[in-house]
């Protein structure tokens, strides 16, 4: 896991990132920042619960992605099934090109979850 977020963190306006289970612990975390990492677990996890039920509700199915912006960061929550892949930007960061590698490494943790 930590080679996937290694790679994902190199792209340009990726602050760091993490892999969280389902219950909000930590599988695997790579910031450059001093952060949180088991506060960051335990909402991505909140939110993740929360999103769901939202969604459900208003016939979207099921979570896959969200997005948050706040005036300083962004953060990007993936569902991967198993687990949840978090993803801290900068706030002015192209989400074009940051997109793909999102996608890329969510893909990843999903093989690296079935092994």
């Amino acid at each position: 896991m930590r080679a996937i977020l290694t790679q994902l963190n190199k792209v340009q306006g990726v602050r760091g990132s993490m892999v969280i289970n389902r219950d909000g612990i930590v599988v695997a975390g790579e910031f450059a920042d001093d952060v949180n990492e088991q506060g960051i677990g335990a909402v991505a996890s909140s939110l993740l619960t929360a999103l769901d039920g939202a969604v459900k509700r208003i016939n979207l199915g099921r979570m896959t992605r969200f997005v948050l912006t706040g005036n300083e960061n962004k953060a990007v929550i993936v569902d991967t099934g198993p687990a949840l892949l978090f993803v801290l930007l900068q706030r002015d960061t192209n989400m074009g090109l940051v997109n793909v590698e999102i996608r890329d490494a969510a893909k990843q943790v999903v093989e690296q979850a079935k092994m």
